[in-house]
């Protein structure tokens, strides 16, 4: 026994290596993406601009909402690809410039020097020359809401905001529940889980601060746009998978208000997708469930409303 459990652990971490790097400690790390310099036009004439993105995807959700909430329909052409969970990578559903594989796609760009073929990805076509503009979704949801756009509700504008707010979403919250689940061993896993729940606290009271429903007061901003993919996955993916499990959900009250009134907003509830989010999440990362069984659980539109 005690042969077989040394070698699944040497073997679930060759595992771990290749879905999520981790520093010397044992601590997640998020590869960084490509990004692009800030002077770029979005607004240019005579080009195509396609967002390429996962339906189970946190970071293409980001993306999505942005795409939605400024309907962006005309502007924007949304290709969806899914996932091929056998050989770990996303693929088209349709061939796109000759490419089956969003691997190939990256080749084809001259991008071959990543970690990985990462979604979300903005491209642009231009006179027949396809441009990687970004693939690092806080750079493309602003490039995204750099779109003019006549006609566009007010309601609707999303605003800037506290870039503090921001990091302590994308770094404690947003990648905190990935530093849970890809904990290499029990004290990263414990520091993780101190600082991810410290951020909520943090979020919780900031809207019990500014009593206007959104994280930073009256107006829709960056910081709920960043919040919304984390929190929407939370019962289904996140406290049971990835073991986020320090307090429960339901005690943070303002919280839960904010995620019910975000999902009731115009054209959000068009970009969750739990069908998808339960198939790849608890199939597609092998050495968090191995039998690859999805647990029977509440439809999302349930647990928004029953949390409220």
């Amino acid at each position: 026994i005690k042969i077989s459990q040394k070698f699944w652990f040497w073997y679930w971490r060759k595992l771990m290596n290749g879905f999520a790097p981790s520093d010397s400690q044992g601590n997640y790390k998020r590869p960084k993406g490509i990004t692009l310099n800030s002077n770029y036009d979005i607004n240019k004439e005579n080009i195509s601009i396609y967002l390429l993105v996962g339906k189970s995807c946190p970071w293409c959700h980001r993306t999505l909402l942005v795409y939605q909430i400024k309907n962006l329909f005309q502007q924007i052409k949304v290709i969806f690809l899914k996932p091929d969970i056998e050989h770990g990578e996303w693929v088209f559903d349709k061939k796109l410039k000759g490419c089956n594989r969003l691997s190939e796609f990256y080749k084809k760009i001259h991008n071959n020097n990543l970690f990985r073929a990462t979604l979300p990805l903005l491209i642009s076509f231009e006179n027949d020359e396809i441009n990687l503009l970004s693939n690092e979704s806080s750079q493309i949801i602003e490039l995204l809401n750099a779109i003019k756009k006549e006609s566009i509700p007010q309601s609707n504008n999303i605003k800037n905001c506290n870039p503090e707010i921001l990091d302590l979403i994308h770094h404690q919250i947003n990648d905190g529940v990935y530093k849970c689940g890809f904990a290499r061993n029990q004290g990263s896993y414990e520091r993780a889980s101190r600082s991810l729940f410290s951020s909520l606290k943090n979020i919780e009271s900031q809207l019990n601060h500014n009593k206007n429903g959104w994280i930073c007061g009256e107006e829709l901003t960056y910081a709920d746009i960043y919040l919304f993919p984390t929190l929407i996955r939370w019962e289904l993916v996140y406290s049971k998978l990835f073991k986020c499990t320090e307090k429960d959900i339901l005690d943070f009250k303002n919280i839960i208000e904010w995620r019910l009134k975000f999902f009731e907003f115009p054209y959000v509830n068009e970009t969750c997708f739990e069908n998808e989010w339960k198939e790849d999440y608890y199939k597609a990362l092998f050495p968090l469930n191995p039998n690859q069984i999805i647990p029977v659980l509440p439809s999302l539109k349930e647990i928004v409303n029953i949390d409220a």
